[in-house]
C-alpha cells in the first residue's frame, strides 16, 4: 500500500503516526487534486468528532515541512495544499491545472543551468529550489 511509505517518512521524522495524522495522508492519497485546509477539515471531521481547525493546519504544515505534503501558490492568496507522490526525489516539480484542480508531478528537472547563471550574476549557492508550473491538463483541454 502506497501509504506505507508515507509512513515510514514519519517514523524517520519521529513524529507520532497517529490516527489523524494517517488520515490526512489518505485523504490526499485517495485524491489527485489540491485541498485548503478548510476543506480537509470538514471532510475528515466526520470521522473524528473533536477534530479542530488548528489541529488540522498543524498536522499539515509538519507533513510539509517533511516532504509529505506540498504548499500551492495560488493568485488567490489562499492556503492550498496536496500530496507530493514524488517526495523520494530531491529535485522534481509540479503541474497544477487551473481548471481541474489536479495535481502532477514532473520528474525531470533542467534547473542547472539557470541556477549557475544565478548563482554567477548574484554570487550565491543555491541549495534547492522548487517550481510549480500552471495549465490545463489534457482532459480540461479537451473540454
Amino acid at each position: 500500500m502506497e501509504s506505507n511509505y508515507y509512513i515510514e517518512v514519519l517514523k524517520k521524522a519521529n513524529l507520532k503516526i497517529t490516527p489523524k495524522r494517517k488520515a490526512v495522508i489518505e485523504f490526499f492519497l485517495q485524491n489527485r487534486r489540491y485541498f485548503t485546509p478548510e476543506e480537509v477539515w470538514i471532510t475528515l471531521k466526520r470521522d473524528f468528532k473533536h477534530l479542530g481547525l488548528p489541529t488540522i493546519y498543524r498536522n499539515l504544515r509538519e507533513l510539509e515541512n517533511i516532504g509529505i505534503l506540498i504548499r500551492i501558490t495560488r493568485p488567490d492568496q489562499r492556503l492550498y495544499y496536496a500530496i507530493c507522490r514524488l517526495s523520494k526525489k530531491k529535485e522534481h516539480h509540479h503541474f497544477i491545472c487551473k481548471k481541474c484542480t489536479r495535481v502532477s508531478e514532473v520528474e525531470f528537472c533542467n534547473f542547472n543551468n539557470i541556477a549557475k547563471d544565478i548563482e554567477r550574476k548574484l554570487n550565491c549557492r543555491i541549495t534547492s529550489h522548487f517550481m510549480q508550473v500552471e495549465g490545463l491538463c489534457s482532459k480540461c483541454e479537451q473540454r
